[in-house]
């Protein structure tokens, strides 16, 4: 009677024990191009972080190309109510509803080790092949100002 007692609190152990340990084991373990999309993040964060420092310092230096009536107008030439995306989380969608992630990894590492003239043009293709000269347009302006929030 006492060895089927333990057997049924070793086995009811067991039952709960496994999946415990591999739901545990496989939400802490990230695959690896979830290792690698986290690692070019990081190294982006501070690439970012040191151009900016360095742009800082050369605005500083230097005087800049436009002053503020021409920078006006070139930021309301384009307006947000012209673009086919109107805000940042569309835009993101619209690429990764076109390209898998693997493309995307692909094209950010390239761009990352530096291009040649051969393969931007490789890839300015690729984006015409999925996108309209519009939502580029859109996609541009989208980038450039998330890229103005992270500079400043």
């Amino acid at each position: 009677m006492i060895k089927a007692i333990m057997f049924g609190v070793f086995f009811v152990f067991l039952c709960v024990a496994i999946p415990s340990f591999l739901g545990f084991y496989h939400s802490s373990n990230e695959t690896p191009e979830q290792e690698s999309a986290y690692n070019h993040e990081h190294q982006m964060a501070e690439e970012t972080k040191t151009k900016s420092e360095s742009s800082s310092s050369l605005n500083e230096e230097t005087d800049t190309f436009y002053d503020d009536e021409s920078n006006e107008q070139a930021n309301t030439e384009v307006s947000s109510d012209d673009l086919v995306f109107s805000n940042r989380d569309e835009a993101i969608e619209a690429v990764l509803e076109r390209f898998s992630l693997t493309e995307l990894i692909s094209i950010f590492s390239s761009v990352r080790n530096g291009v040649d003239d051969k393969k931007r043009d490789e890839i300015v293709e690729k984006l015409q092949e999925q996108f309209s000269d519009e939502e580029i347009e859109a996609l541009k302006v989208i980038g450039f100002a998330e890229l103005e929030k992270v500079l400043q």
